[in-house]
């Protein structure tokens, strides 16, 4: 009696194979489509964090006209383009703490003039175009 075993079923052999391979691709495919989707989603918002409607009124902050609206989106731009997106850097870069520079984000506290003056001083030596 030959104790030679032959495999009329190469997938037997394998054991789990098909299944984990099911599972390889559907875990390929759903990684490629939140990499699809992030990336749809900041084609449509243009690259820019979208700011909360302004719940303080808009006053002018500096004698170039500068209201509240286009000093939050300065101090964003130097978050971004300056500090790694993180507003901990940024706030310890102008000296603010951190739940100052999110409620500015956020649309409850006003930005006064010291800060826009800072962070446009901070954007020239660091080589950063805010305007």
């Amino acid at each position: 009696m030959s104790s030679t075993i032959t495999n009329s079923n190469p997938q037997a052999a394998n054991g789990s194979r098909p299944s984990l391979r099911r599972l390889a691709i559907v875990a390929v495919g759903t990684g490629l489509g939140a990499v699809l989707a992030y990336v749809v989603s900041r084609v449509v918002r243009g690259g820019e964090e979208r700011l909360a409607p302004r719940r303080v009124p808009d006053h002018i902050v500096d004698d170039q006209g500068t209201g509240q609206e286009k000093a939050a989106r300065l101090l964003l731009k130097l978050r971004d383009r300056a500090f790694e997106a993180s507003d901990e850097k940024l706030a310890l870069a102008l000296g603010r703490p951190v739940e100052e520079i999110a409620a500015w984000n956020a649309g409850v506290e006003i930005i006064d003039d010291d800060v826009v003056m800072k962070a446009r001083g901070i954007a020239m030596n660091r080589g950063v175009h805010l305007e």
